[in-house]
């Protein structure tokens, strides 16, 4: 590379630390289900997405631990070749199962699920309607789809008929919302989406990566949290729920609920399943098992809500709660990037794993602390967390 590209990329880089959104890899440990062990300490993680702390649960570990007994490391191969395993197979059943839909595919993660479902069923002359608040997966699978991608306000749902209304076209029409938004923790109005889609004959996807495993009374998603609250919501409505194996479930990959139809197509057509390995067989031992505890056994779940309960009422307390609580993800928000990123090093510094969230992750302005509580963290810790981080917030004002 000519030394003048390097210097151009230096100079981009330096110009990110002057705006304080240079971003750095910090090494840890895992020493159990919320500890990390960091520059020579234990501390508590607030940063997880292990909601449920399966990615440590000794069932889940047999179970990965299992699959690489019975089928090796990886498989070595596409799916389409020679690497279509029973297991992986049985966990697609799983999912479906789950979502309360007819079929699944699973991919290599939930990033390549959004990149492969959106560019290979959209296409110039097609319209997606997006969420301005959206993953980033989704931002850059409308970009590959070639479809025109229109942004509506975060769950603005007049702003979004009335984008429906301007843009009018022959081809296909799909809306796109995140379930559980991943850095603010709110939810998407599902039944009023609905009515949209119908109204204005429209796809809608759901990226359940949040949802999965936390939403409803027996971990299926959005659709069933609405179902829960008495809203009569059938899940052949939504066409195509997108999620992750690699949060609630502990595990990896992603993978798209569907109709058989829609499964079929995407073998035909999705390059990134295509053109992937197969996920190794421990990925999807353990998220097999995963499922399983959570279709089983609510006790997991029923603790995660308790603590979620429980740090909403300490946030409140201190006059710190952001929005309504919905989920496990609690922003807390900051003035700018220099103010987040000093807050987050001090936490550590006082045992508590918390870390800055800065542009261009969310909308420049909105600069925050993201906490994630789990079921494996206790009472005493949450409580000692938002005390501490009162605490830092009044020394930080002075």
């Amino acid at each position: 590379m000519k030394i003048n590209q390097i210097e151009a990329i230096l100079k981009e880089l330096n110009q990110l630390k002057l705006v304080d959104q240079h971003r750095f890899l910090r090494q840890v440990s895992i020493c159990g289900p919320h500890q990390l062990q960091f520059e020579g300490k234990k501390i508590v993680n607030f940063s997880s997405n292990d909601y449920l702390g399966l990615s440590q649960h000794e069932s889940v570990k047999s179970a990965a631990q299992q699959a690489i007994q019975d089928s090796g490391v990886s498989v070595a191969s596409s799916r389409l070749i020679s690497g279509n395993l029973g297991l992986h197979e049985k966990l697609e059943e799983a999912l479906a199962s789950i979502k309360e839909k007819d079929a699944s595919l699973i991919f290599s993660s939930g990033f390549m699920a959004n990149i492969g479902l959106l560019s290979s069923l959209l296409g110039k002359g097609d319209f997606i309607f997006s969420d301005e608040l959206n993953h980033a997966s989704i931002i850059d699978a409308c970009r590959l789809s070639q479809a025109r991608t229109i942004v509506f306000k975060h769950k603005n749902l007049d702003h979004l008929e009335t984008l429906l209304k301007d843009f009018k076209s022959s081809g296909r029409r799909l809306i796109v919302s995140d379930s559980v938004f991943s850095m603010d923790g709110d939810i998407a109005n599902l039944p009023d989406l609905m009515i949209l889609c119908e109204k204005y004959e429209c796809w809608l996807m759901l990226d359940e990566a949040h949802a999965t495993g936390v939403l409803g009374s027996h971990g299926g998603g959005l659709v069933e949290h609405y179902k829960d609250l008495g809203q009569s919501i059938l899940p052949q409505k939504v066409s195509l729920l997108m999620g992750t194996l690699s949060k609630s479930l502990g595990s990896f990959g992603g993978f798209v609920a569907s109709s058989k139809e829609i499964r079929d197509y995407l073998i035909n057509k999705c390059r990134p399943f295509i053109f992937s390995t197969a996920l190794p067989p421990s990925a999807v031992g353990a998220a097999l098992e995963s499922l399983n505890l959570i279709k089983h056994d609510d006790s997991l779940r029923k603790k995660l809500w308790d603590n979620v309960h429980h740090l909403s009422a300490e946030l409140k307390r201190y006059g710190m709660l952001s929005g309504l609580g919905q989920t496990p993800i609690f922003p807390v928000f900051f003035e700018d990037e220099s103010r987040a990123l000093k807050m987050s090093e001090e936490l550590i510094g006082n045992g508590f794993f918390v870390v800055a969230i800065r542009p261009p992750a969310v909308p420049i302005g909105t600069s925050r602390l993201r906490i994630t509580v789990t079921a494996d963290h206790t009472s005493s810790q949450i409580e000692e967390l938002v005390s501490v981080l009162n605490k830092l917030q009044k020394k930080l004002i002075h």
